[in-house]
């Protein structure tokens, strides 16, 4: 068990690191460039680095405050909602992911889906 915590810990830490590197790219990109491009482009990199600013937060106070023990019925519900919340991502997505990330994406997939049918039917 502590072992799978210090995983979901280390996955944690990785999705904010992710997070905060692409925001960082992003304002970077628009002081660069605020001089030129078209409007609603700045608005809509505008309106993602607010959602990436949320989910930081939400992270941070993820592993900041989380119980150090969940029910194996809430860690059902958990993965669950993950694995169809990064199922819809990778469908919206698809088209503009390089091949590393989407084989990532989708061998996390794998793993919680190995992980969905061992804890609905562990005999």
């Amino acid at each position: 068990m502590e072992n799978f915590e210090n995983e979901k810990v280390d996955q944690q830490l990785e999705n904010l690191e992710h997070l905060v590197e692409r925001h960082t790219r992003t304002e970077r990109h628009l002081e660069q460039y605020s001089e030129i491009g078209d409007p609603e482009n700045k608005e809509n990199a505008k309106q993602i680095q607010k959602r990436r600013e949320e989910n930081i937060e939400k992270l941070e106070e993820k592993i900041k405050g989380e119980d150090k023990y969940i029910s194996p019925e809430e860690h059902l519900d958990n993965l669950k909602e993950n694995y169809y919340n990064t199922e819809g991502y990778i469908e919206n997505n698809r088209d503009s992911m390089d091949e590393t990330m989407l084989k990532n994406l989708q061998e996390k997939q794998q793993h919680r889906e190995e992980q969905i049918n061992f804890l609905e039917d562990p005999e």
